[in-house]
């Protein structure tokens, strides 16, 4: 008989020797942890932005450091042709006019370079059709800009104006438009080293009239000099200012997103401005340059040989000797100077990128002053043209009156309606004239097989 303890067996181990763990306690109920209440999260008022107010401000797409260095040679050029260039009590020239004179045009054209590699594919160049297409567009926009380089330029006005070059750079751009990037830099230093010397000799050898600012009426009544004046006689020579189209086309085709590629830029333009200072410098002042200049140029005193070196050539530079190929001055367009203009020009560049990584929002007003450069320079040389003797008795007031008034309007232009009138409607028409001449190829006509019965 069974005992009343006895029951089934049930086989137990034996615990293993040491402190036993803290075992549950349960209560016959299913461990859960107590529910949390979150209440709903109070309704708060959106922080106001502009994009929230106005929409989206600009493309994202677009590279603002390049729009800032716009924004820059805009400035500069301003500069330039308002502010006094020497001051009165001194005879010196002016800071300002030391480091923008040349300096901005040139920064503008190495940026027209940029521009050529960026509507061509940038860092990752078109090809077939698409790049065909894009120089019809790239030559739309450089007979546009001519046109209206030339017809503002009707108009009468104290300074140089350097669209009418700018679309001539454009048109003899595009064939470069397909070159690598060491192709480019090696036309760039054919530029440098012999633009100069053809200028120099097609000066010396060659009787024309220097039109001052080319326009219609010049190019009709003086073809031949007005051509002249375009490629070797003007103020922006189109043998020489190739160059800063040729390295603006490399920069472009690297890709400016990146920080390692803003660091060279300003490296490298650092390097090879002080190249260019350093050479005339040396040529100059220590090789017995000053003294030849001195010596072979006729009528020309010490005081006008520094008057060039100051404030650049009355036309283009004298061809009594050939040490005049050695100086450094605005305009001078000596290899020299274009080193110089370049390597300032590329550090511009550079240093702009970086600081647009950090001071986007802040920079605005010059960002959307860059982004719509044509615009805001014709409408400088209409103002200036209407009122000169204003802006030449009250020159500090104009300069600051036309940089609040042009950054002001940028700004709310750009809010309101994104890209610059003259941008919108030259953008609109090289579009057009893209698809017009170089058409998408038709679509395949499927032909449905019916079954057979």
């Amino acid at each position: 008989m069974e005992s009343p303890t006895s029951g089934p067996h049930i086989e137990t181990t034996r615990p293993a020797p040491g402190p036993a763990g803290v075992r549950p306690i349960w209560d016959g109920e299913k461990a859960a942890p107590p529910p949390v209440y979150t209440p709903p999260p109070e309704p708060t008022a959106s922080q106001w932005s502009k994009d929230l107010a106005f929409g989206p401000a600009r493309n994202p797409k677009r590279i603002t450091g390049l729009d800032a260095a716009r924004g820059c040679a805009l400035l500069g050029m301003i500069a330039v042709h308002v502010l006094p260039p020497y001051n009165e009590y001194t005879g010196r020239p002016t800071f300002v006019w030391q480091m923008v004179a040349g300096h901005a045009a040139a920064l503008f054209a190495v940026l027209a370079g940029v521009t050529v590699a960026l509507v061509t594919g940038s860092n990752n160049p078109y090809s077939g059709r698409k790049m065909r297409r894009a120089r019809v567009s790239l030559a739309a926009r450089a007979v546009l800009i001519l046109l209206i380089g030339l017809a503002i330029d009707e108009l009468a006005f104290p300074v140089y104006d350097i669209l009418p070059y700018y679309g001539l750079m454009f048109l003899a751009a595009i064939p470069l438009t397909g070159a690598r990037i060491r192709t480019l830099l090696a036309w760039a230093a054919a530029f440098i080293v012999f633009g100069p010397v053809a200028v120099f000799f097609t000066n010396a050898r060659i009787d024309y009239t220097t039109t001052y600012n080319p326009n219609f009426t010049s190019l009709f009544s003086m073809p031949a000099d007005t051509l002249l004046t375009l490629l070797v006689g003007g103020t922006y020579p189109l043998v020489t200012w190739m160059s800063y189209l040729c390295v603006g086309i490399a920069i472009g085709r690297l890709n400016l997103r990146w920080l390692l590629t803003h660091v060279r830029l300003i490296v490298f333009g650092a390097g090879l401005a002080f190249l260019g200072s350093f050479l005339s410098t040396i040529l100059i002042d220590y090789l017995g340059g000053f003294a030849e200049l001195y010596y072979y140029t006729d009528g020309f005193e010490a005081e006008d040989i520094v008057d060039v070196l100051d404030y650049g050539p009355d036309g283009h530079l004298p061809t009594d000797t050939l040490w005049w190929l050695a100086v450094n001055g605005p305009h001078t367009d000596t290899t020299a100077d274009l080193l110089t203009s370049i390597g300032l020009a590329m550090f511009a560049i550079g240093a702009l990128l970086v600081v647009t990584r950090m001071l986007n929002d802040l920079l605005y007003p010059l960002i959307a002053a860059g982004s719509m450069t044509l615009t805001l320079y014709v409408a400088h040389l209409i103002v200036y043209s209407a009122f000169a003797d204003s802006v030449d008795t009250y020159p500090v007031t104009w300069f600051f009156a036309q940089v609040i008034v042009a950054v002001m309007f940028a700004s709310a232009w750009q809010l309101a309606r994104g890209r610059g009138p003259l941008e919108a409607l030259v953008s609109r028409f090289c579009k057009r004239a893209g698809y017009v001449f170089v058409p998408e190829p038709p679509e395949p006509v499927v032909v449905k097989q019916e079954a057979d019965q």
